[in-house]
């Protein structure tokens, strides 16, 4: 359901047309440019007993349409009610609470919400899979603002936090979809020093000397940091995986001594490529994805509803084919009501089972859940 406007009154309303049970979880979905006072709607859904979680993101999907005004409820049952967990960046992070990791859970999906912004998310990610790797679907991403300042970006129950992770287990399958359509323009290259989400040196050089040779190569423009967010956006890096795709990171700011910071972390003496987009490319990854989704269910899907976690700088890039992409998905789907119709985030970070089931954190990339 897409409310509008984002007011606690309209919020209410439409949780109170969903009519959810006591064994019912509400995820709300904002966009960062209509998002209401969220502690005063903490209070007010808590006041009422309602189980919630959500985030604040760049912005929605909704349909074939990107979102910025409203927000998404969505109704799910529960198999393990949201669970917070704060202060990931922290070097002495130890994981999920004991409850959580005692807790018998049958098939499902889980649904990550997170600060796209923090660091450490692998540690996070790595905890969830081992406790749920064997159970579940993932499918989620990262909440936060376009311009890349850290706050309060998800809630619950609990509060509204920052450098924090909401992990929810509903009784949903999912047909899952992974692609990007990036493809590799230079490279190899050897991250030879790295900081969580900083790239330092490639091949034992300073990391934008290298970078900016290649990327200058190509386009005839020199990076700065005035021009680095519209250009770098079109230059992502590539991990490595053996008989995958690569991994994106997506290379956001210059920052001190020429190092590049990225979303996501880059782990060093990662082998990196430096890859480069083509719209239509781009396009025929969300027709793989949805091939992908398709492998079980044959087509079109027909699915109770279709989870999108789309890249915002992927978005950006397309920019107006970003409705064309979506379109590409509805394609594919049995869309008879509201509910059927794709929704999601458009994030900083997307999270999803990859290859064999590995959970991973990607960048510019499209994941398409559908949920049945």
């Amino acid at each position: 359901m897409l409310a509008r406007p984002s007011t606690i009154a309209r919020i209410l309303e439409g949780i109170e047309t969903l009519q959810p049970t006591t064994e019912e979880v509400i995820m709300v979905l904002f966009s960062e440019s209509s998002t209401p006072d969220i502690p005063s709607l903490i209070q007010t859904l808590n006041d009422r007993n309602i189980t919630f979680f959500g985030g604040i993101f760049p912005g929605l999907i909704h349909g074939e349409k990107r979102e910025t005004d409203g927000c998404i409820l969505k109704k799910f049952k529960a198999l393990m009610a949201p669970v917070c967990v704060s202060g990931i960046a922290s070097s002495s992070f130890e994981g999920l609470p004991h409850h959580v990791a005692t807790a018998h859970i049958e098939q499902g999906t889980a649904i990550i919400l997170l600060d796209g912004l923090t660091p450490n998310i692998y540690l996070f990610l790595e905890k969830i899979n081992d406790l749920l790797g064997e159970q579940c679907n993932f499918i989620g991403g990262g909440a936060g603002s376009i311009t890349l300042n850290q706050q309060p970006c998800i809630f619950s129950n609990h509060g509204f936090m920052e450098d924090a992770a909401i992990v929810c287990v509903i009784d949903k399958q999912a047909c899952l979809g992974v692609r990007h359509g990036w493809k590799q323009m230079a490279g190899p290259l050897v991250a030879t020093q790295t900081s969580g989400n900083t790239i330092l040196q490639l091949n034992w050089q300073n990391a934008i000397e290298v970078y900016n040779n290649i990327v200058e190569a190509d386009c005839g423009i020199r990076l700065n940091k005035d021009n680095f967010a519209g250009i770098a956006q079109g230059y992502p890096f590539g991990i490595f995986r053996e008989k995958e795709d690569d991994i994106v990171r997506d290379p956001l700011t210059i920052g001190e001594n020429g190092a590049i910071v990225c979303i996501g972390e880059v782990p060093a003496n990662t082998v990196l490529h430096v890859l480069k987009g083509d719209p239509e490319v781009l396009l025929d990854a969300a027709r793989k994805a949805m091939s992908d989704c398709g492998e079980k269910t044959g087509f079109p899907i027909c699915a109770e509803g279709t989870f999108v976690v789309d890249c915002i700088t992927r978005t950006l890039f397309l920019d107006e084919q970003f409705s064309d992409e979506m379109n590409i998905i509805r394609e594919g789907l049995v869309i008879e009501t509201e509910e059927q119709e794709p929704f999601g985030i458009l994030s900083l970070g997307e999270i999803s089972s990859y290859g064999e089931g590995l959970l991973e954190l990607f960048n510019k990339t499209i994941v398409v859940g559908a949920l049945y």
